[in-house]
């Protein structure tokens, strides 16, 4: 069990010198996201760190974390140091190359990304474009601040289709293709975004889960490529009393 004084909010609310800006439910739901982690050899990216306080929250919850690497446009955040050496930081736009070669430098096996970058909707879709496949498998892609999608000034909208909310409810019905998989095809789902070449990592079946909090976006990547996620149907027991199941009813009811 994890002691009250190594949550994730308690950890925040101690925090002193840089400064760590959090909305406060993140803080319960952090430790509920995180905690099967919490004693990993974890690498975290954190796109976008501002006064660069969280990099070191991040850096103590996980004390057995190995790299934490985090990326900000702002060249001030070139005079940041840090005690602990498994922290870094690059400056730069992390959705150019430059920037993002120097990043996957530090790893390209990453245990947790999370964006909290410009909160822009093209951006955010672009940095899950170039950073997801560096995620490994199993891992946890958080987009932080998301409530910015539903103004106009960030590029998104309630109404607008080509916002980055429109972008991962769109991905909620890949997680599950091997169900409409007859109907349509991705590139078709997917065309108001990608005229062609969808990521490989889209279609091989790379995204385990979408889930949508206020203000956050979690995605998580598989363990192993593949759109058959339900696996096979198992039932025990024999009596069928009260529904009865008829084999082709089971027949049904199989993925593709």
């Amino acid at each position: 069990m994890i002691s009250k004084k190594n949550t994730f909010a308690a950890i925040h609310d101690k925090k002193q010198g840089k400064a760590s800006d959090k909305w406060e439910s993140y803080l319960e739901f952090y430790d509920e996201l995180f905690t099967p982690l919490k004693k990993n050899p974890i690498t975290m990216l954190e796109i976008g760190v501002q006064n660069g306080g969280s990099l070191e929250t991040y850096a103590e919850y996980f004390t057995k974390g190995k790299k934490f690497v985090g990326c900000d446009i702002n060249e001030r955040c070139r005079n940041l140091s840090y005690e602990d050496e498994r922290i870094a930081v690059v400056v730069g736009n992390a959705n150019t190359e430059a920037a993002a070669s120097e990043i996957l430098q530090h790893s390209n096996d990453f245990s947790i990304i999370i964006d909290d970058g410009s909160h822009v909707s093209l951006d955010i879709i672009n940095s899950f474009l170039i950073y997801f496949p560096a995620l490994q498998p199993g891992g946890i892609y958080v987009i932080e601040d998301t409530h910015t999608l539903y103004h106009q000034a960030f590029g998104g909208g309630i109404t607008n289709e080509r916002s980055a909310i429109a972008f991962f409810k769109k991905l909620v019905d890949v997680v599950s293709f091997e169900w409409w998989h007859e109907s349509s095809t991705i590139q078709t789902h997917l065309s108001t975004f990608f005229l062609q070449n969808i990521p490989e990592f889209i279609t091989d079946g790379w995204i385990e889960s979408v889930e949508f909090r206020n203000s956050v976006i979690v995605v998580r990547k598989s363990k192993k490529a593949g759109h058959n996620k339900l696996g096979q149907r198992i039932i025990r027991g024999a009596d069928f009393s009260v529904n009865p199941l008829d084999s082709a009813a089971i027949q049904n009811h199989k993925p593709f």
